[in-house]
């Protein structure tokens, strides 16, 4: 996660800036004038630091509850900075101006991929979320990563474990985020394995879920072109690929 993105920045800054970011769109679209409405829940989980392998990646007195509302998200932000952003003027230009962005997650590069462990660990939240949320829409996990897990048997068979787990409404989705700094063989939600380059493009795309009909117009509202039965992955993503695919995952069920 220390090694750089194609386009600038590095891997481990990218990715809390796209995972803060889809955490703000999350809370506007869960908040009505000034009332923030628990529209859905979110768990955010690290993996990969030595001697503390799985860790709740939330900050403060978030960082002691494993499922949050999107009440405590909001009230709970580590840090807010302020950075440029680009607006219509309302004559055909853009305007450049300061906007407030909330911190929640941190960047961090380091220690290996127990990527097995971090499935586990979801599945023992999915479990928990799903005994109450009977009626909801189905969890959605989306794992970010930037190389192989220690073992790959062991995260493919904890991945299917919890793409097995269900709500009344359908199975949990699972969505895979392979970041690269190469831009070789990138292929965005493929449709069949036979797109995908090697053996370890091969695995993401067994753990990925299909995408249902409610991703699949998403999708197409942010320029992606899936086939039939595409697969929510993304193999060699650059920050913009990361983010379009995260915003796939996260409007869904906000249905």
């Amino acid at each position: 996660m220390a090694d750089p993105l194609p386009g600038g920045g590095v891997k481990a800054d990218e990715c809390a800036k796209a995972v803060n970011r889809v955490l703000r769109e999350i809370g506007l679209a869960c908040t009505v004038g000034e009332d923030v409405k628990n529209r859905c829940d979110v768990s955010v989980i690290s993996y990969g630091a030595e001697g503390n392998a799985i860790k709740n990646a939330l900050p403060g007195l978030l960082g002691s509850k494993p499922i949050v509302t999107m009440q405590e998200l909001v009230n709970n932000v580590k840090d807010i900075v302020t950075v440029k952003r680009k607006v219509s003027d309302g004559a055909g230009g853009l305007v450049e101006i300061d906007d407030d962005f909330p911190i929640w997650i941190e960047p961090s590069a380091f220690g290996s991929t127990p990527m097995g462990m971090a499935f586990l660990s979801a599945s023992k939240l999915v479990e928990t979320w799903t005994k109450s949320h009977k009626l909801s829409f189905p969890p959605i996990i989306i794992n970010i990563t930037d190389g192989e897990p220690n073992d790959i048997t062991a995260a493919k068979n904890a991945a299917h474990k919890l793409m097995n787990s269900r709500t009344n409404d359908g199975q949990t989705l699972v969505l895979n985020i392979h970041i690269s700094a190469s831009q070789l063989n990138r292929v965005e939600l493929p449709s069949k394995v036979e797109e995908l380059p090697d053996k370890y493009s091969h695995f993401l795309f067994d753990i990925s879920s299909a995408l249902p009909s409610v991703m699949v117009e998403r999708a197409h509202v942010l320029g992606f072109n899936p086939k039939p039965m595409a697969r929510g992955m993304v193999y060699n993503a650059d920050a913009e690929a990361m983010i379009r695919l995260l915003d796939i995952g996260t409007r869904a069920n906000l249905r």
